[in-house]
């Protein structure tokens, strides 16, 4: 081959690998300009990320939705520390917990964050907190470690009913596991090519009140080792419901259910209240709070009614008064 032709195809493949290079570096260095809160343990072979801060006799324990990792909770951890502890952590795939392979069911998640608290000498006993999908990896945890939870609070939380109750939610998860093969090599192809840093996508702005950490969620974006791993959870959805459903009491423990608001008129939006109304039956000792304005994002929106109820719950369990059993109210 002449030189020429050489010197132009060696041109093409450095033009071709430069922005994965440039990618690479560029994640490397904001991973080491804004270095990973907490601690990271070696589960299963796989490194897991979790972050705990305060004291107290009780651990909160924050599970977060599906394709959501625990920065998300930041704000609402640093309030809640101020008078408890408070744990976040991070699933496989997610924020800065490795990818790992196999199953990711309801069962499989457990397994796995009961490993890492063991590891990470989290104190019990488990005030288990969660967030939508987190809502079925909850009942999981509490069915299989009952003496390890004190407390459990739902917000927005998944129902096993949903996924026959929901109009069209079925049928659109099926749409989403079918396509979710051709989504993962997509974004595989993007991020490891450098494209998504080249044409500016390596951001992800944080809701209002996280904006100071724009530069972690920024850090957590175009990581080739995590490509396609945001949805890792989807194909499993349908077990993970099955397993949550096993459990149809939380015994005698307090249950508190937080809620976005209900009246907006939105499609399903009836069916939806009903489901969590139901929740309350999974504890003699439930109460649920509906955030006026608030949409699924409760945490993000209405903040202080996570915190405050979080701490009326804690209070209640050391002989403080006892919230309203049993009712529903909006604040």
């Amino acid at each position: 081959m002449p030189n020429s032709k050489r010197h132009v195809l060696l041109v093409i493949l450095i033009l071709l690998l430069a922005p994965a290079v440039w990618n690479l570096a560029a994640s490397r260095y904001q991973h080491a300009r804004n270095p990973v809160p907490g601690a990271l343990y070696d589960v299963e072979g796989r490194q897991m990320h979790i972050y705990c801060t305060g004291t107290g006799p009780y651990t909160v324990l924050i599970e977060a939705g599906a394709s959501a990792d625990s920065l998300g909770w930041r704000g609402v951890q640093r309030t809640l520390s101020q008078t408890t502890r408070v744990c976040t952590y991070d699933r496989n795939g997610h924020g800065w917990s490795q990818p790992s392979p196999g199953p990711h069911d309801a069962d499989t998640i457990v397994r796995k964050l009961h490993a890492l608290l063991d590891k990470a000498a989290v104190p019990r006993p488990l005030i288990l907190t969660a967030h939508s999908a987190g809502g079925l990896y909850i009942r999981a945890y509490a069915r299989q470690f009952p003496k390890e939870v004190a407390g459990a609070v739902m917000i927005d939380s998944s129902s096993p009913a949903q996924i026959d109750e929901l109009p069209g939610w079925h049928s659109d998860w099926e749409q989403d596991k079918r396509n979710l093969p051709g989504e993962i090599w997509k974004d595989r192809l993007q991020v490891w090519s450098g494209w998504d840093r080249l044409t500016g996508n390596c951001h992800n702005a944080p809701s209002k009140e996280l904006e100071y950490l724009s530069a972690e969620y920024d850090a957590e974006t175009c990581r080739p080792e995590y490509a396609g791993e945001e949805d890792n959870e989807v194909p499993y959805f349908e077990d993970s419901f099955k397993q949550a459903a096993r459990l149809i009491t939380f015994g005698d423990i307090p249950l508190l259910i937080i809620t976005r608001d209900t009246q907006s008129g939105k499609q399903n939006d009836a069916i939806w209240d009903r489901e969590q109304e139901q929740l309350k039956s999974l504890s003699p000792r439930s109460w649920r709070i509906i955030a006026s304005g608030a949409g699924h994002g409760v945490h993000h929106a209405r903040p202080e009614i996570v915190t405050s109820e979080i701490d009326c719950l804690i209070n209640y369990l050391q002989g403080g008064p006892a919230p309203r059993l049993g009712t529903t109210r909006i604040r």
